[in-house]
């Protein structure tokens, strides 16, 4: 690994907060994003280019960094930055403060010029949506699709929207200050982080809460740790960090096919001892276990855990494997001094990138080729370490097998997915019978006469008691058919008068 910190100011001196990169490289340079304590954001490329070291006189890798655009609206401190995964839309996501989040869009139209000192901008990122919390938004995630994103605020409130209409699908509340929160690569849950040593999943779709995480009852275990052994009794634990800890955010993670999902801030409290560390949950056990899969220890708090978008073949010089996968992972974590990079067959940092800067880290991001992790600092610089793939194994060209999700949603959707086909189908069956009077029930047409009445007869058509023939030149009219005095139906309701009387006059009519 190599490690280069460019001397650039990226936001004026001021302390950096989040940093993050472009899923896709524009004619083989990489493109990053900055935010700051600042109100900007700020887009910047760089590439690595073979060069002459002045101080070995040898030929390496340099690092250049060019200048993009700066993107003015905010007006308060920006927490973080997000580029949207989407290959169809090019967007980036901010949140500041102020409960402000902006949704930018990559536009063709030529940059307008700047208005302050800053450079002219080589990329339009117009302000495309505004969204809005009560207060300040700690971190946000997109969707896999990237068209709808989720923030989680101050205000203790989980908020998803959709990026393109800016319109709000759901909001869950009952949170004690979320500042960490991601969404499922699959799409079927989201998961929240709180200071209150607590860990959230919500349903992606309705935003319902399925479950949480605070305590488990961990089994006896020892752990080898930078003050001696630590022994773990077998009883019920706290497993989260409270709110003493000092970070921005808590970035938990799940793992690039949603196998398992990675939390930071483990903290177990053993007697004058504390352990820390990061726990592994694994999918399937989301909904029988409420302890971790996994732990893996740290000298110090981790408040954040990236994963390689690589995936590796297993180490064929090892029988050791932690995880049991048929794979391997790379991940790293991150507390405010030191970077430990980690993978799935070991239970221990198999590397560690530490005194690269002044100030404490705030964020990190892998670039999409995993070659490339780049890291932010309150120090307001960036250190960048390019990653050798072919030291860490070999990469693997398998596809990486789908695995399954436990039932916390899908008895749920059935049971609401018949129910409303019922539904419709009986609604349907109302407004035919509406739309055509034959098709309604004589039963239910009896029960509209008041309860005790007679119902009425229906009188019969006249027509049926005459029968017309050829009229005759000079004939005179025909009289009354004999078959109508003898008709019991005739005299059943009407006066025989007045009935002979309507009878004459149609017959005359008919004639």
């Amino acid at each position: 690994m190599d490690h280069f910190m460019p001397q650039i100011f990226w936001h004026d001196r001021q302390g950096l907060l989040s940093v993050d990169l472009h899923h896709m490289m524009r004619n083989g340079k990489y493109r990053l994003v900055t935010a700051s304590v600042q109100k900007e954001v700020r887009v910047w490329e760089f590439e690595f280019e073979l060069g002459l070291d002045p101080k070995s006189q040898e030929t390496k890798p340099q690092l250049t960094v060019g200048f993009l655009a700066n993107l003015a609206f905010h007006n308060q401190a920006i927490n973080q930055v997000k580029f949207s995964p989407s290959k169809e839309y090019d967007l980036l996501a901010s949140g500041d403060c102020e409960g402000r989040i902006t949704i930018w869009k990559l536009s063709d139209q030529p940059a307008p010029p700047p208005q302050d000192e800053m450079p002219t901008n080589k990329e339009n990122w117009i302000r495309y949506k505004v969204l809005n919390h009560n207060s300040d938004v700690n971190a946000l995630c997109w969707s896999p699709s990237g068209t709808q994103i989720a923030s989680v605020s101050n205000d203790h409130t989980l908020a998803v929207h959709d990026a393109l209409t800016g319109k709000r699908l759901f909001v869950a509340s009952n949170f004690r200050s979320p500042n960490g929160v991601c969404w499922d690569p699959l799409g079927k849950y989201i998961v929240t982080m709180s200071p209150d040593r607590r860990m959230d999943l919500m349903d992606a779709v309705k935003g319902t809460r399925l479950k949480h995480f605070s305590s488990a009852t961990l089994p006896a275990r020892s752990f080898l740790s930078a003050t001696g052994m630590i022994h773990l009794e077998e009883k019920s634990h706290k497993l989260f960090h409270d709110d003493q800890l000092f970070s921005f955010q808590r970035a938990l993670v799940f793992s690039p096919n949603g196998e398992f999902i990675a939390a930071p801030c483990a903290h177990l409290e053993l007697g004058s001892s504390d352990l820390y560390g990061t726990y592994f949950f694994k999918r399937e056990d989301l909904g029988t276990k409420d302890l971790p899969f996994a732990f893996y220890p740290a000298p110090k708090p981790t408040f954040l855990v990236r994963f390689s978008p690589i995936t590796f073949t297993l180490l064929p010089t090892t029988k050791e494997n932690h995880l049991g996968l048929p794979y391997r992972l790379l991940w790293i974590a991150l507390n405010k001094d030191a970077i430990y990079f980690y993978d799935s067959q070991h239970n221990y940092p198999v590397a560690v990138v530490d005194n690269i800067h002044l100030n404490s880290l705030t964020d990190a991001a892998f670039s999409s080729d995993g070659r490339v992790l780049v890291i932010s600092s309150l120090e307001g610089y960036c250190s960048f370490i390019r990653i050798n793939l072919s030291q860490w194994g070999e990469i693997m060209t398998e596809v990486v097998p789908v695995c399954t999700s436990p039932n916390l949603i899908e008895e749920k959707k059935q049971k609401k997915r018949k129910s409303t086909a019922a539904v419709v189908a009986e609604k349907e069956k109302e407004k035919e019978k509406e739309e055509d009077p034959s098709k309604k029930s004589p039963v239910r047409k009896q029960t509209e006469n008041p309860k005790g009445s007679t119902p009425k007869a229906v009188t019969p058509s006249l027509k049926k008691f005459f029968k017309k023939e050829p009229k005759a030149a000079g004939s005179p009219a025909p009289a009354a058919s004999p078959a109508l005095a003898a008709t019991p139906s005739a005299t059943t309701e009407a006066s025989p008068a007045t009935s002979t009387k309507k009878r004459i006059q149609l017959v005359t009519l008919d004639t």
